[in-house]
């Protein structure tokens, strides 16, 4: 049985002049879930990232409360029997609870004293250190409860992610209830396990980077490759493949991570991107960690979303791009060896 399933579809159409046009599209299934995705026709229009210098420039300083005249000041504390300085501090890093909670723990990581941090102006040690951060407040929430609890590390770059305020920052979720992608993939994954003897991921890592199709690159023991079935034009997938309980995650993993996602940054950049969002779901039992990142973008100068009906009801990703010729792209970022 084929580890990767799709099958394709043609339309066929005719233009004014009487000419044939067909346009195929692929139907590509996650080898995990089963979930599809369609890739569909590239109308070869170029991405366009937008300018923010200007509006970093009105919601600075005295009009962000991530900056840091008024990070102390602003931003709410943590009860002093769970965390006693109020907040967490690592490097620039502080974490503060979010006023308006995903969660019974929902910390925000402020990544930065800088308030606009432009793609190639992340440091390896700026994104480590909010990663190690956000990783001390939940060994404080594991330390305060004893019941199973699923944790995740969540980035909404810039506002066509979501994100409301542009000084960067990460949402640490940790809840009693798994979210749907968690749930999911926490329950594939350990029926793959029970009948193959292995970790899903570490197969989809040794396939991977045997066959090179979509595999892009390793720093530290953390492998990069781009999904088969894609959630979006770009979908990254970073393997921590000898990591599967999170407690275990050293600085110099982080660092690692930190390197591969500077690359795909690089890559981002190169197609005119810049928004996106990232998933680090910090599993609990067999499997190896992993993260996702995809990009989050407008189609053109109307401003139309990269989300329709298609992503938001029936839950099927509609893209552009081949993952395979991205994950030619990206490899040229990569650091070798």
């Amino acid at each position: 049985m084929s580890f990767f399933k799709s099958q394709k579809e043609t339309f066929v159409f005719y233009d004014g002049e009487g000419n044939k046009i067909e346009r195929e599209t692929e139907v590509r299934f996650d080898p995990l879930t089963g979930e599809s995705s369609r890739i569909v026709f590239d109308p070869g229009a170029p991405f366009k990232a937008p300018d923010y210098e200007e509006v970093a420039a009105q919601t600075s300083g005295p009009n962000c409360p991530f900056c840091p005249e008024n990070v102390f000041k602003l931003t709410p504390l943590f009860p002093k029997d769970f965390v006693p300085e109020g907040r967490v501090t690592n490097g620039e890093a502080v974490v503060a609870p979010n006023l308006f909670p995903y969660s019974k723990y929902n910390g925000v990581t402020i990544m930065s004293k800088q308030h606009y941090v432009r793609l190639e102006d992340f440091t390896t040690k700026l994104i480590a250190d909010a990663f190690r951060a956000a990783q001390m407040y939940i060994e404080k929430v594991h330390e305060k409860e004893d019941k199973p609890l699923s944790a995740s590390i969540n980035w909404n770059y810039l506002p066509h992610s979501g994100g409301s305020i542009i000084h960067p920052h990460l949402h640490v979720i940790v809840s009693e209830a798994e979210t749907n992608y968690q749930a999911k993939f926490n329950e594939k994954a350990k029926q793959y396990y029970e009948e193959n003897g292995e970790p899903y991921l570490t197969k989809l890592y040794e396939i991977e980077k045997e066959n090179g199709e979509r595999w892009i690159g390793e720093v530290g023991g953390i492998a990069w490759v781009h999904a088969y079935a894609p959630k979006s034009h770009n979908d990254f997938l970073a393997i921590f493949k000898d990591l599967t309980d999170w407690r275990a995650i050293t600085e110099q993993d982080w660092e690692a991570f930190a390197q591969g996602l500077l690359a795909i940054f690089e890559t981002l950049k190169e197609q005119g991107l810049r928004s996106f969002n990232m998933i680090l779901h910090l599993s609990n039992g067999s499997s190896p960690i992993h993260a996702r990142l995809i990009p989050r973008l407008v189609l053109n100068d109307l401003g139309t979303s990269d989300m329709n009906f298609f992503q938001s009801l029936h839950q099927e990703p509609l893209v552009y791009k081949k993952p395979e010729d991205i994950a030619e792209k990206a490899r040229k970022h990569f650091p070798k060896g």
